[in-house]
C-alpha cells in the first residue's frame, strides 16, 4: 500500500494542541452541570463548552464520516451536588483526548463544524444530509491500480495487527495502574507506621531508662516515617507525559476497532447488494465506488492508529523508569526506618 501516505505522530501533533479545563464554578441548583474551557493552539481560541455540545459534535462526525475512526466520548453521568472530583477530572481528561484526536485527524481537522466548535461562541450544529462519500463527490480513481481484493486483504491484515497492539497496550496500562496503586498503598502504610509509632512514643514520663531509650528511638522513627510518607514521589503522568501517549493510543485504537467492526458488517452488505444488482447499472457502480472508498478510508485510518500506537510504544521506557524510581524510593524509606530503629537498639544493648 505504498500509495497511501505515511502518517507520523509528529505530523499529527503539529496540527493542533487542544486543552480542555474545567470551569471552576458549576451551574445548576440541584443537578449541577459542568462547563469546560476549550482552547485550540491552531486557531488561537478559547471557548466555553458543555458535555452535551461534545456529544452533538460527535453525532455530527459519526453521521458525516461513517468510514472514519471517531473515538467514543466518555459516558455521561448526572452530577448531583457537583460530582466526585476524581470523576470530573477523568472525564475532563477523556474529553481532551477525544477532541485532540479529532483536531489532529488528517480529515476531521479541516471540518467546518469542528472549526465552529473551537471558534464560535455558539456551536449549535445540524446533522449533515449526506455523508463524506457524497459530500466529496467521490469519483477519485487515484487508487484504481489497487484492486478491491488487495485492499480487502490489507484491511484484514491491518485489523488483526492493530488488534494485537491494542490488547498489548491495554494490558500494559492496567499493569502500570496496579503498580502505581501499590506504590501509593506503600506510602499510605508508611504514614500509618508513623502514626502507630507516634502513639507508642507518647508513653508516661516516669519510666525505666531502657524504656526511655526505646521510646526516643521510636519517636525518631515516627518523625521519619511521617515525613517520608508525606513526601512527594514521581508518578506516571497520564495527562501530559508519556502515560498520556498510551491513553491517546488506546483511544485511537479503540476507534479504529469500532470502525473495522462497522465496515466488516457494512461492506459485506454493500458487496452483496452490488453483486445482486445488474453489473453495469448505475446503482451497482455506485456501490462498488462506495465499497472502494470505505476500504481506502479504513486503510488511511490504520495509518493514523499506527502513528499513535508507535508513539506509545516508543514512550514505554518513561513509565517503566518512573515506576522503578518510585518503588526504589519506597524501598529506601523502609530501609531508613529499619536503620533508625536498629542503630539505636544496638547502642542500647552495648551500654
Amino acid at each position: 500500500m505504498t500509495n497511501l501516505e505515511i502518517v507520523t505522530f509528529e505530523d499529527l501533533e503539529a496540527t493542533d494542541v487542544i486543552s480542555v479545563e474545567l470551569v471552576p464554578e458549576r451551574k445548576g441548583l440541584i443537578l449541577k452541570h459542568c462547563e469546560y474551557y476549550v482552547s485550540s493552539r491552531r486557531h488561537g481560541t478559547t471557548v466555553t463548552r458543555r458535555y452535551n455540545e461534545f456529544v452533538q459534535l460527535c453525532d455530527v462526525f459519526c453521521a458525516k464520516y461513517p468510514y472514519r475512526a471517531v473515538s467514543r466520548l466518555p459516558p455521561k453521568r448526572v452530577v448531583v451536588g457537583g460530582g466526585s472530583p476524581v470523576f470530573l477530572q477523568r472525564r475532563r481528561a477523556a474529553l481532551q483526548r477525544w477532541l485532540t484526536l479529532v483536531a489532529r485527524h488528517p480529515v476531521l481537522a479541516h471540518d467546518a463544524d469542528l472549526r465552529t466548535f473551537l471558534c464560535e461562541s455558539s456551536s449549535r450544529l445540524d446533522k449533515p444530509k449526506h455523508d463524506e462519500f457524497v459530500l466529496a463527490g467521490t469519483q477519485d480513481e487515484s487508487t484504481s491500480q489497487i484492486s478491491i481484493d488487495e485492499m480487502q486483504a490489507a484491511f484484514v491484515s491491518e485489523q488483526e495487527q492493530l488488534r494485537l497492539v491494542q490488547l498489548g497496550l491495554n494490558r500494559l496500562y492496567k499493569i502500570f495502574e496496579r503498580v502505581g496503586g501499590r506504590c501509593e498503598a506503600e506510602r499510605a502504610d508508611i504514614r500509618e507506621v508513623g502514626a502507630a509509632l507516634s502513639a507508642l512514643a507518647a508513653a508516661p514520663a516516669a519510666e525505666p531508662p531502657a524504656w526511655l531509650a526505646v521510646r526516643q528511638a521510636i519517636k525518631t522513627a515516627a518523625d521519619l516515617a511521617t515525613t517520608m510518607g508525606e513526601s512527594s514521589i514521581e508518578e506516571v503522568d497520564y495527562e501530559y507525559g508519556a502515560g498520556a501517549k498510551i491513553l491517546l493510543a488506546l483511544d485511537a485504537l479503540g476507534a479504529y476497532k469500532d470502525l473495522c467492526g462497522r465496515l466488516t458488517r457494512g461492506l459485506h452488505g454493500e458487496r452483496a447488494a452490488a453483486a445482486a444488482a445488474q453489473a453495469h447499472s448505475a446503482a451497482a457502480s455506485l456501490l462498488r465506488k462506495r465499497h472502494r472508498f470505505a476500504l481506502v478510508c479504513c486503510l488511511e485510518e490504520s495509518r493514523v492508529a499506527r502513528a499513535y500506537a508507535l508513539a506509545a510504544l516508543e514512550s514505554l521506557q518513561e513509565p517503566l523508569r518512573t515506576h522503578g524510581i518510585a518503588h526504589s524510593r519506597i524501598a529506601t524509606l523502609w530501609a531508613d526506618l529499619h536503620s533508625t530503629l536498629t542503630y539505636t537498639h544496638t547502642n542500647n544493648k552495648t551500654k
